[in-house]
């Protein structure tokens, strides 16, 4: 679990400092293309969410089974 919170705390240190460099709408940029992107093609995009639930049930399988 600690792990797990220190690699999140990085992850949001370095989304400031990321947003502090290039600003807010250059970041949320990023997000408003993929949900753009969804809405044009959403079955594939279906598939590819499918594929990753399926790797992360497979992940939480392994780490149990362990």
């Amino acid at each position: 679990m600690a792990r797990w919170l220190s690699a999140l705390g990085s992850l949001l240190v370095l989304l400031g400092l990321a947003a502090a460099w290039i600003g807010w709408d250059a970041l949320l940029w990023i997000p408003e293309a993929a949900v753009a992107a969804v809405r044009r093609n959403p079955e594939t995009y279906g598939v590819v969410a499918a594929g990753l639930v399926l790797m992360m049930l497979a992940r939480m399988i392994g780490r149990r089974g362990s």
